[in-house]
């Protein structure tokens, strides 16, 4: 339908002008798309993460995003708590993809990064990381999944049939630079962290317009979280973070509540939490770690002007993580 495609292409043009990367409310576990120097920190060799977001899911043209990410320690390794006679040194790599779509799969972006990070340690605890990351992008349009007036027949609508409509040529795919710092301040019992990263510093084209304005505006992020085990069957957890790209900003903050199952052993545990979106939403979060493997449900309960609808916009997110080893005394396996 011709609406569809007037739809799409105003959509795109807003993307040009003010192109905006996609967002995850589990912003703890996809630590590679948060800050390049974040890899590395986690207390296991290597890990695997898994998150799949479905963004107005009850809506006409949900959005979707997905990413797959593992790192690994070429160099050193975190150790379950603070030991001063041990050199945490680290050097880690990290590879990621991701992809995200929406109008049925007709608009589709995909994106694959490469991550390199360094974590010196100072003294009594302290430590500060760099991070280098490479990330290559490409979008386009899948026409075969629009359909157009002129493909209308007595039958439906027949995809086979010519559409009359000239095709606009996909995004050129674009390469960016992107690099972030990190602190950590760790003892027993207790984790901060604190970092700030840069996304497109190089700030890549990403248009079908040949335009020389059309470019990825750079994005900034500060994070940070507390880690903190209050009593031996209890951690808590609080993490916030402030993301700005070209006009919008926002900033979320919150936590989880662990529970450890069996008293004594540290490998079953449940996590159960909440955040906060300024201006947008409220998601509450359930968890659960057994041995080397974490999952996570959150449901983003939406209190912006977008629930003025007939219905709630309906947002779910859901992360799988996957460690070399499962952890014993000390923090829990939460990414930083």
């Amino acid at each position: 339908m011709k609406k569809l495609l007037l739809v799409g292409l105003v959509f795109l043009k807003l993307n040009s002008a003010y192109a905006q990367d996609p967002h995850f409310s589990q912003f703890v576990m996809v630590p590679q798309y948060v800050n390049p120097s974040l890899i590395g920190l986690s207390q296991s060799d290597w890990r695997a993460i898994f998150n799949f977001r479905q963004q107005w899911g009850n809506a006409n043209t949900p959005f979707t995003t997905g990413m797959a990410a593992a790192e690994y320690k070429i160099i050193g390794r975190q150790p379950k708590y603070y030991e001063s006679d041990e050199n945490t040194n680290c050097l880690a790599v990290g590879a990621a993809f991701m992809y995200d779509q929406s109008m049925f799969g007709a608009f589709k972006s995909n994106y694959v990064m490469g991550t390199l990070a360094y974590k010196a340690n100072l003294f009594e605890g302290h430590s500060i990381g760099i991070g280098f990351q490479g990330l290559y992008g490409h979008r386009r349009i899948d026409y075969s999944r629009l359909t157009f007036g002129e493909q209308f027949s007595s039958q439906g609508f027949d995809i086979t049939l010519p559409s009359g409509e000239t095709a606009f040529p996909s995004f050129k795919p674009y390469l960016s630079v992107n690099a972030g710092v990190v602190y950590n301040y760790q003892r027993e019992y207790f984790n901060l962290t604190l970092g700030g990263s840069m996304y497109h510093i190089n700030k890549p084209k990403q248009s079908f317009l040949s335009g020389p304005d059309k470019i990825l505006p750079m994005r900034y992020v500060l994070h940070g979280s507390v880690e903190y085990k209050a009593t031996p069957s209890m951690f808590i957890h609080l993490s916030s973070i402030y993301m700005e790209q070209a006009l919008p900003a926002y900033f979320t903050v919150g936590g989880t509540l662990g529970y450890v199952l069996s008293k004594g052993d540290e490998s079953n545990i449940l996590y159960s939490g909440l955040w906060v979106r300024e201006g947008d939403a409220i998601y509450p979060f359930l968890g659960m770690k057994i041995n080397n493997l974490q999952i996570g449900l959150s449901y983003d309960i939406t209190d912006s002007k977008q629930n003025q609808g007939p219905s709630n916009p309906r947002t779910i997110e859901l992360s799988l993580v996957i460690t070399s080893n499962s952890i014993g005394a000390g923090i829990p396996p939460c990414p930083r």
